[in-house]
């Protein structure tokens, strides 16, 4: 006959045939220290603090603007991250400006050429020269050498207004379309390269990121004001 009781420790051994009080009670210690052992391997592997990447702007020994990574504590990275965030999107933008360049050099045109066809098309003939400066964060010499060479080329026209003569709106002939349309092409293909590999909840995260600094960047702007 065997029967089962409690030790000292709570824990049930065997009494009776084939096992002895002492053999039963050290069997039963010994499974308690395993479960013991696991249970504070478990809680160790929980507390440990979660490491995460730690994402580093710099510049290659070819002068290349880059981002890279590295394994880094999750309470050390909010030290660095804001750092490196905003000069990730500076090289980003300036990257793929000049990645955007080069492509249009194809068809004679550049980046600030293009991005003034493309400002004149979504304000149409409702801005005069000092309005569109204004913006697209430009300065007014800067723009005015631009649209000259626009203007000449017979892709955009100046007319005065019908309240101030002395300004003069701005809108696209005809002739630009079909380069308009060559560019636009060309835009689409850079960015469908650009972007290859990213998913669009990832790039949704990201606008929601953009939204928020240019809501911090109004809101500043405002306070200075």
């Amino acid at each position: 006959m065997h029967a089962f009781i409690l030790g000292q420790s709570g824990l049930p051994f065997q009494t009776g045939r084939g096992c002895g009080t002492a053999d039963c009670r050290e069997h039963a210690l010994s499974i308690q220290q395993k479960k013991d052992a696991k249970l504070k391997a478990s809680r160790r592997a929980t507390s440990r603090k979660p490491k995460s990447k730690r994402w580093i702007a710099g510049v290659s020994a070819e002068g290349e603007l880059l981002l890279r990574s590295r394994e880094n504590d999750a309470a050390d990275a909010d030290g660095h991250i804001k750092y490196s965030f905003s000069q990730g999107l500076t090289f980003v933008a300036r990257r793929w400006r000049n990645v955007m360049n080069e492509e249009l050099q194809a068809v004679g045109q550049s980046h600030a050429r293009w991005g003034t066809l493309y400002w004149i098309a979504v304000f149409g003939d409702r801005v005069n020269q000092t309005q569109l400066a204004e913006r697209m964060g430009v300065e007014q010499p800067t723009l005015g050498r631009v649209l000259r060479d626009l203007e000449a080329d017979g892709l955009i026209w100046r007319r005065a207004q019908k309240v101030d003569r002395r300004a003069r709106v701005i809108g696209l002939t005809a002739e630009s379309k079909p380069l308009m349309q060559r560019i636009n092409r060309i835009q689409n293909s850079v960015r469908a390269d650009l972007l290859k590999g990213i998913d669009p909840v990832e790039l949704t995260a990201c606008l929601a990121v953009f939204a928020k600094i240019l809501e911090n960047t109004d809101r500043r702007t405002v306070s200075r004001r």
